[in-house]
Parts: C-alpha cells; sequence; structure tokens
C-alpha cells in the first residue's frame, strides 16, 4: 500500500511551514496556505471527516495528531475508519499507532518533547528502529539539537519543529539549521 504515497521528506520540502489547525474554523486559511500538508491538532466524530474530505478536495495532505483527536482511541479500527475517510497520515507519541498506521499505507510522524539531555539520548537511540516516516520536535527551539543525531542514525528522515514559535525570524533560523519544517497554529505565521 505504501509504494503509492510520495515520500514525505519531498512533501515536507514543499511545505517550509505546516499550518497546524488547533480550531476548525480555521481550515479555511490553512486551504489558502502555500504547501502541500496540513496538521489537525484538533478533531472529533462531529467534524473530522468534513475536515479530512475537505482538505483533500483543497489539494492537501491531511495528517491528524491522534493524541489530539476526541473522541476516537488509537487502535487499528479507528485508524482504518479515518483512512477510509480520506486520512493520510497521522502524528503520535504512541508507538502502537505507527504500526497500524504504517499496515493500511499510511505516512507517519513521531511527535517527541525534547525536555533534557536524557529525553535527547532516548529519542536518538530510538530512530533506529523507529517505523516514523519523520521527527516532529517540541519544542521547535530544542530541534536543532537533534539534526546531527538524525543525519548520522536516519540521513533521509524529515525533522519538525513544533511549538512556542512566535516570529518569521524564528521559523527562517530553524529552518536554516537543518530542520523540513516547521508546524505552526499561529495563523498569522501561516504563508498564504
Amino acid at each position: 500500500m505504501r509504494e503509492e504515497l510520495q515520500p514525505l521528506r519531498l512533501l515536507l520540502a514543499e511545505t517550509p511551514i505546516i499550518p497546524a489547525i488547533r480550531n476548525p474554523e480555521h481550515l479555511d486559511l490553512a486551504l489558502a496556505c502555500h504547501g502541500k500538508v496540513i496538521y489537525f491538532l484538533c478533531g472529533d466524530p462531529e467534524n473530522i471527516v468534513n475536515m479530512l474530505e475537505r482538505s483533500l478536495a483543497g489539494g492537501k495532505l491531511p495528517i491528524v495528531n491522534m493524541d489530539l483527536l476526541s473522541g476516537f482511541s488509537r487502535d487499528a479500527s479507528a485508524l482504518s475508519y479515518l483512512k477510509k475517510r480520506g486520512l493520510k497520515g497521522i502524528i503520535s507519541t504512541h508507538h502502537e499507532s505507527f504500526r497500524h498506521a504504517h499496515a493500511l499505507g499510511m505516512y507517519v510522524i513521531q511527535r517527541t518533547f525534547l525536555l533534557d539531555r536524557g529525553a535527547m539520548e532516548s529519542v536518538a537511540n530510538q530512530l533506529k528502529s523507529t517505523a516514523a516516516d519523520a521527527l516532529e520536535v517540541l519544542p521547535a527551539i530544542a530541534a536543532p539539537r537533534l539534526v546531527p543525531s538524525i543525519r548520522t542514525i536516519r540521513p533521509e528522515m524529515p525533522l519538525v519543529g513544533g511549538g512556542l514559535i512566535q516570529s518569521m525570524r524564528e521559523i527562517e533560523d530553524l529552518l536554516s539549521q537543518g530542520l523540513s519544517s516547521v508546524s505552526v497554529s499561529d495563523t498569522k505565521l501561516w504563508i498564504r
């Protein structure tokens, strides 16, 4: 199934700023943005199908943070249901979701938090065996610290920074330090 998917690194290369939707009302703004990918950091059984359909119709690749989706578990049944309704990828901190999503032919973005050196070492070790197609690090300002490890262990793996981004200057700095993309929920920083 995964053979039909374009490599996620190429899609992220076309989406340096990923609109991260925290409010369904922001979908129209995200659809008007440059790039191929949209993150959903919200959603529930009442609205997620409509948001997925509208994203696909707008030429965007919808990726949902399963840890933030209300009313759904992270099991194979929930992922299969969402896949049939247009979901193309997931973000999660939970490895059991990765296996199910890959089996369904979806992209997987592993989300992690860099709080200290121990967390950094743990992530570097996980990179050796993760099934993820990309890694998202929060807060974004910590993400550049992982660039050398990623380039050594998984040279082709995209690195996305997310969280606490407040200006275009910060975005430019993060991208210049080796990140593939940044995910941003502040609509004022989305490039349209």
